[in-house]
């Protein structure tokens, strides 16, 4: 999930080994664009709606074949949109994608099965059945943390269950969006799937549309927008929203495996996840120990100076930079002590690694989802 939009979009920030001159950012949809394609999928999704596993089971098919052969040009744009390691590109973005595939093709032809369910009393004599359907045209609208894994996602969920699908990707990861456009198109005519790019203009448009089903990853805020754009034509919704994610690390906890795990799960992707560890309570037993540990698994992971590290991306855009720097700068003024890094550089859009201890409860990064490399460490006694 991710955090709410931003205005600005990101530099690409390339270097020798990572080419991504052959990706071109596509230009945003227009409104008149956006109603076209939608009214060709109206008219197709019945057609759609009425294919076979089979045939849904070759279009997810050709999906895998594109996104494993286009995944050099993935990992060239996610490094360019915010230098996210290959690596880490393969396990968070890539293999997620392609397991789901997989298992979608495996299980396709159960799931599309008639599920035999008893029949009451009152229709004695009968048999009775649930038949799954297609909801018709779905809205993808799509976050920018994980650009390639977020959005693909629902879509083959969609593909799946017999949808057309209207897909908006992010405008924040620029470089990703042309990635995915050029992947959907070489798999699906438009009629099928297609891809608008664009702003909160283009997100306007398409909700005002009387889609039957809307998939949003984001922010609450947007979630509601999403919601009651979707309430005016009855059409059902799925919002993956954010929020504050609480750990604690209790007097029985291994504080060596503890550590370990927080600072993986706390600092990939450079904290922008809606499932790491927002903030943490650590018994005031182990809270000494748990922070020089984690202080030594964060250096073994990304260094002594994190700046430096191919493995460390950096903070999406300059908007997001400002909003974080604000809330570490917010902290420290409300008497936050910084237990381990605290470095920035506006240029770079960079944050280090950085483990607040002594925190406001009413500090701006304990008021709102952090969404980046800031981790407030609480002790306790007794919860």
């Amino acid at each position: 999930m991710s955090q709410s939009a931003a205005q600005t979009s990101p530099e690409a920030r390339t270097n020798g080994s990572h080419d991504a001159s052959a990706i071109v950012p596509g230009v945003d949809a227009s409104t008149a664009d956006i109603e076209r394609v939608f009214k060709l999928q109206q008219a197709h999704q019945f057609a759609v709606g009425k294919t076979t596993a089979r045939e849904r089971k070759e279009k997810l098919k050709r999906l895998l074949t594109a996104v494993m052969s286009r995944r050099q040009e993935i990992r060239d744009a996610l490094y360019a949109d915010f230098r996210k390691h290959p690596a880490e590109v393969d396990l968070t973005e890539v293999m997620p994608v392609t397991t789901e595939i997989k298992h979608a093709i495996g299980h396709l032809s159960k799931w599309m099965r008639p599920r035999r369910v008893k029949t009451p009393l009152s229709l004695f004599g009968s048999s009775s059945y649930i038949h799954y359907e297609p909801k018709g045209v779905v809205l993808v609208i799509a976050p920018w943390n994980f650009p390639v894994n977020l959005t693909f996602g629902p879509v083959i969920s969609a593909v799946a269950a017999g949808n057309c699908v209207m897909l908006k990707p992010s405008e924040h990861t620029p470089h990703a969006s042309a990635i995915i456009r050029s992947i959907i198109e070489d798999v699906f005519d438009e009629s099928e799937v297609a891809v608008v790019e664009g702003g909160i203009e283009t997100s306007t448009a398409a909700l005002a549309l009387p889609f039957n089903h809307i998939f949003f990853t984001g922010a609450p805020a947007i979630g509601k927008i999403v919601m009651a754009a979707a309430s005016k034509h009855l059409a059902s919704v799925t919002l993956e929203l954010g929020g504050k994610s609480p750990t604690i690390i209790d007097e029985t906890a291994s504080v060596d495996a503890a550590a370990k795990r927080i600072a993986w799960a706390k600092f990939t992707n450079n904290g922008q996840i809606c499932i790491a560890p927002d903030y943490l309570f650590v018994h005031e037993s182990k809270k000494d120990e748990f922070l020089e540990k984690l202080g030594k698994h964060i250096e073994s992971f990304y260094g002594l100076d994190a700046r430096r590290s191919d493995s460390y991306a950096r903070i999406v855009n300059h908007h997001h930079y400002q909003r974080l720097s604000g809330y570490l700068e917010d902290a420290k003024h409300k008497g936050a002590t910084v237990a381990y890094g605290g470095q920035t550089e506006g240029s770079e859009d960079y944050i280090g690694p950085t483990v607040l201890t002594d925190v406001d409860p009413n500090a701006d990064v304990m008021v709102n989802e952090i969404f980046g490399p800031l981790l407030p460490v609480y002790g306790y006694k007794s919860l």
